[in-house]
């Protein structure tokens, strides 16, 4: 089988093996960005190596040719004892092999002090700005697998680097299929295992005739194949495509595979079952709509400088995209330059992956939720703007806010459909629930990356410097599970939100109770 480890474990990282991997990066661009710098420290450093054991290698060539010369000349006399009983041509001979292929040769190449050195500096490197490991490997893989699933993109296109219909000119070559169908066997992704090791098989087919070992390249192909075929339920063709092998490589290690087979019992080729909202989530992260009957008048937008004295002489733009619950889109919030700012400030805090709630209220790592964030608070100068902004706009009181949350994306990056109150389990440093979500978008998104509500039939594609608003808790205070919303996939890009949740305690005259509890409008809406 062929040797995995080539084709994704590099020499650095056999050099670092027992390095570490400072937090995560595939789950955000913006960590990523420090891998960048991570790998032109790295050809910088490769090329200085290079070229001192070239120097070396020259020197060896040198040292070797003169010693060449002078060995043939010594051999070619009539008698050698002739030669060796010249006094100046035994001391050369000895001193050669006591002094000169030692000092010159052996030490350098058994020490080999620009490996040494090499070997040291990707140490520090990895040491301070961190190494991708194997799970990052398998995190990137995950991803490309999550937006085939939810976007419906064609192996054979992402292939050939076209994505949403768009060419990227980032086309993939056989080697790099080949080790995606390998990673998603190994999670249990089977259909797409083999949906990868067939583009793999053809585009090897159609590389040039200089790839060594060709047929052993095919082997391995078929090899995986036959056992993605197998976990689906296909042990026929998982049979034949070993005997191909086998027809060919009598002694190919597809012998064992084939025997390991043999013993066990074939998958099911079970097909996949999606959660209930998936089909709607799906639909509205391509952006398409269900079909609705219009009822009313159609949602406009509006200028609206009557909410507080701050939007009399700039007012709000308001794109209202959905009324009971209320959620509107408040363009042009933020500047670029304030948009920075945060950014910087964000800077200065530790990016950690997002975790979500899991038993007992406990934060827990899920890929329903890949992304890092930090917190913000409120003193800072464009922070206080943010605090002066939300309270303006959404008539609470900060006091019960939380920090922004400043969150980013990265391969895939997403966060399944999910409440954004907690209804058990509160923090125990606010009062009450969270009332509402305020999330600006702090970045606009190439492709992919639309919020959306799978319940309410709404998305809404990032806009630089928007804000959206919605309240999680209806004026009684009970929970609205209307409000179930996501983060679609990021295709193409990078997007930066700003999460900031009001808490209810505070509140009571800010957005009072009604006289009956208005929580029936939800009801039907609960799982």
């Amino acid at each position: 089988m062929l040797d995995r480890h080539c084709l994704y474990v590099g020499i650095f990282q056999l050099i670092i093996l027992a390095g570490v991997a400072n937090g995560e990066f595939y789950s955000s661009v913006d960590s990523m960005q420090d891998l960048a710098q991570v790998e032109e420290e790295l050809l910088n450093a490769t090329r200085s190596y290079v070229e001192s054991q070239q120097k070396q290698l020259d020197f060896y060539r040198r040292y070797v040719e003169q010693i060449r010369q002078e060995h043939e000349w010594a051999t070619s006399q009539l008698k050698l004892d002739d030669y060796l009983g010249h006094p100046l041509h035994a001391f050369r001979l000895i001193k050669r092999l006591v002094q000169d292929w030692d000092a010159l040769i052996f030490e350098p190449i058994l020490a080999n002090n620009a490996r040494e050195e090499f070997r040291a500096f990707v140490e520090v490197l990895s040491r301070d700005l961190g190494y991708p490991d194997q799970s990052e490997l398998q995190g990137a893989i995950k991803g490309l697998a999550r937006l085939q699933k939810v976007y419906n993109l064609a192996t054979s296109d992402l292939a050939d680097g076209i994505i949403g219909g768009f060419t990227y000119g980032s086309d993939l070559q056989w080697r790099e299929c080949y080790e995606i169908g390998v990673q998603l066997f190994d999670l249990g992704e089977y259909q797409r295992s083999l949906e990868w090791l067939q583009v793999a098989f053809i585009l090897l087919q159609n590389s040039p005739r200089e790839e060594k070992d060709e047929d052993h390249y095919f082997s391995d192909i078929r090899e995986y194949a036959s056992m993605a075929n197998f976990e689906l339920g296909n042990p026929k063709k998982a049979g034949r495509l070993l005997s191909q092998i086998l027809e060919s490589q009598p002694t190919h290690f597809a012998q064992q595979t084939q025997k390991y087979l043999e013993s066990r019992v074939p998958g099911k080729n079970v097909k996949e079952t999606n959660p209930s909202w998936f089909s709607n989530y799906t639909r509205l992260c391509q952006g398409r709509k269900l079909a609705e009957e219009r009822s009313g008048n159609p949602l406009r937008c509006y200028l609206d400088g009557k909410r507080h004295a701050y939007f009399t002489l700039a007012p709000l733009q308001v794109e209202p995209v959905h009324l009971d619950p209320d959620i509107n889109v408040y363009h042009g919030m933020l500047s670029s330059k304030q948009i920075l700012s945060i950014f910087e400030e964000a800077d200065k805090e530790e990016m950690v992956r997002s975790a979500v709630a899991g038993d007992g209220g406990k934060r827990t790592v899920r890929d329903l939720r890949v992304s890092q964030q930090t917190w913000l608070d409120y003193k800072s100068p464009v922070m206080n703007s943010v605090s002066r902004i939300i309270q303006f706009v959404s008539g609470f009181d900060m006091a019960g806010a939380e920090h922004m949350q400043v969150a980013n994306y990265g391969v895939g990056g997403q966060y399944e459909p999910h409440s954004d109150y907690f209804e058990v389990n509160l923090p125990k440093n606010f009062e009450g629930d969270r009332i509402s979500t305020s999330m600006f978008y702090l970045s606009d998104v190439e492709q992919g990356g639309y919020t959306v509500f799978t319940k309410l039939n709404v998305f809404l594609p990032p806009v630089k410097g928007a804000l959206v608003m919605w309240h999680n808790l209806h004026r009684s205070l009970d929970v609205d599970a209307r409000t179930l919303h996501a983060g679609c996939p990021v295709i193409v890009g990078s997007k930066r939100i700003g999460n900031v949740w009001m808490h209810s305690g505070y509140q009571e005259f800010r957005r009072p109770c009604n006289l009956t509890s208005d929580s029936y409008k939800s009801l039907s809406y609960r799982d």
